[in-house]
């Protein structure tokens, strides 16, 4: 399955490359990303490293840390765009290379894991789309994998090295995401005896002591901040960061709330293109449980993660994305040992799915169903033609290798991501580009003219215009009454569709971002 243990070994690197200048392909996208990276433009303002802002309001929903880390690449390039976004791509090849070095602790006799594993994560799909963006998820993956090391380095008797490092990454966890690196991390903790073999003998207080001074190390690292912090951005802040934004997102939230079963029709996303393997569903139905501890290890990981996460009110598809790693390991310990395929016509269902994604994509303009939905619309056959291509390269390759190889199918899963970021914001960038939007608040403010936003503000303007002033935010009932008291300021708001009486118009994902100037805004009235 790997003839050349060089590529392998180093290929991986520029496969992450080339998925890193997807960056450039795209500018940063609203909400989220223009947000996290308008925090990060207001610590650096304010020099202070130590409350986080936005819109010159304390800013409790995350930690520090991806903002710490924006203002370090800032230190040393000037504040700018790339080197901030350049932090998801290297979060991402910390990811690459903690999943090798955990597969190496697994399964030290089993050098293909280990090669195979970073491979089959950059080719999960979920994983590849959110490899990029300047968020927290990648982030906290790394956290993850790091305390996951810490814990196998403890079950083998590496038992200084194994609990420092758990409470490290608990710490750099809390100061990641939060406490969710608990969720992750405690439950392989706790289910020591169902992954540790069986002929290892262990002290089970030894372990469960060293775990709880693990956490409450990990808690001091995260106090060392989270203290100060509190003291100085007030009682509000001080709650938000220390209680409600856990508890309150874990068991009474309104934000993102959904059922219990919300992730199961997502399952199939997780592990895509790898399901579409009949040769890994194979080795699925004969995998070892009882013999290999690091299957055990990997699977109670995935399981008890994902069970907790579906318990908890608020979901996201991408708060799985430290779960990932846990499935490739899987995948890759599987295809590493599985079986040659006994017929071709096996090998060839994985291009095939792809095939169809491909006829898919080219059709979807066509479907009823995406009539009303704008990015669909805007879209023409490249894109769709574009990942058909592939897929019927990697079907050439299957055919002239006689099997499929990860390395073909992870080449091809990354280049139609890159060609699907290439296609999307070609088509629909300027509903993904709030630039233009964010230079003219800046002319306003710097003109001395009133600017204020209509409904709740998310930081959108602050980073791409380089505002150093807030922006006002007016309650939808109390739109009419600012207009009245500043006929010639501007009032920013988003509508579902295109409106009257505007100065500025352009669309934000699926709806319309509208500028009116006082005296337009009361027109409406009329």
């Amino acid at each position: 399955m790997i003839k050349n243990l060089q590529l392998a070994q180093w290929g991986i690197f520029p496969l992450w490359l080339f998925l890193t200048l997807s960056i450039f392909l795209r500018t940063p996208t609203p909400i989220d990303e223009t947000r996290y990276l308008s925090v990060a433009w207001e610590m650096w303002l304010r020099q202070d490293f130590l409350v986080p802002h936005l819109n010159g309001e304390t800013y409790s929903h995350k930690p520090p840390l991806l903002f710490w880390l924006i203002q370090l690449s800032w230190g040393v390039f000037g504040a700018n765009e790339w080197s901030a976004r350049l932090l998801g791509p290297i979060c991402a090849l910390l990811n690459l290379c903690l999943v090798r070095s955990l597969a190496k602790q697994l399964w030290p006799e089993q050098q293909k894991v280990a090669l195979l594993a970073p491979w089959v994560l950059i080719a999960t799909l979920l994983w590849t789309l959110f490899a990029t963006a300047t968020m927290f998820d990648i982030l906290l993956g790394s956290c993850v994998l790091l305390g996951m090391q810490g814990l196998v380095n403890a079950a083998q008797g590496k038992s200084l090295k194994g609990w420092a490092t758990l409470a490290l990454a608990i710490g750099l966890g809390v100061l990641a995401k939060g406490p969710v690196v608990l969720v992750h991390l405690l439950p392989v903790a706790l289910l020591m005896p169902l992954w540790l073999e069986k002929q290892q003998p262990v002290n089970y207080y030894r372990w469960y002591g060293f775990m709880m001074l693990a956490i409450l190390a990990g808690a001091m690292i995260a106090l060392a901040w989270a203290i100060p912090a509190a003291m100085q951005g007030g009682e509000a802040y001080a709650k938000a960061i220390l209680w409600s934004q856990t508890a309150d997102r874990t068991v009474t939230t309104r934000i993102h709330a959904r059922p219990f079963w919300w992730y199961l029709p997502f399952l199939p996303l997780f592990i895509f293109p790898w399901l579409a393997w009949p040769r890994m569903w194979k080795s699925l139905l004969c995998m070892p449980w009882k013999t290999d501890w690091g299957i055990r290890f990997c699977s109670l990981w995935f399981i008890s993660c994902l069970l907790i996460f579906s318990l908890i009110q608020s979901k996201q598809v991408h708060y799985l994305l430290p779960l990932l790693p846990a499935s490739s390991l899987i995948i890759a310990r599987l295809l590493a040992n599985a079986e040659k395929p006994a017929t071709l016509i096996s090998e060839l269902v994985l291009p095939i799915c792809i095939c169809f994604m491909g006829l898919f994509l080219l059709l979807m303009p066509s479907i009823p169903l995406f009539a009303n939905m704008f990015w669909v619309q805007a879209m023409d056959y490249s894109w769709g033609g574009s990942v058909l291509f592939i897929a019927l390269a990697l079907l050439g390759v299957t055919l002239y290798l006689r099997q499929l190889s990860i390395l073909a199918v992870s080449m091809s899963v990354v280049f139609a991501a890159v060609t699907g970021y290439f296609y999307f914001f070609k088509f629909t960038g300027s509903a993904y580009d709030l630039k233009p939007a964010a230079e003219k608040v800046k002319y306003l403010q710097e003109q001395g003219i009133a600017v204020a936003y209509l409904g709740p503000y998310h930081g959108q303007f602050h980073f791409l215009g380089r505002l150093t002033q807030p922006i006002e935010v007016v309650p939808y009932r109390h739109n009419y009454d600012w207009a009245g008291e500043h006929p010639d300021g501007y009032l920013i708001s988003l509508e579902k569709q295109q409106g009257a009486h505007v100065s500025y118009m352009q669309r934000q994902r699926e709806r319309w971002l509208i500028a009116r100037t006082g005296r337009q805004t009361m027109q409406l009235l009329k």
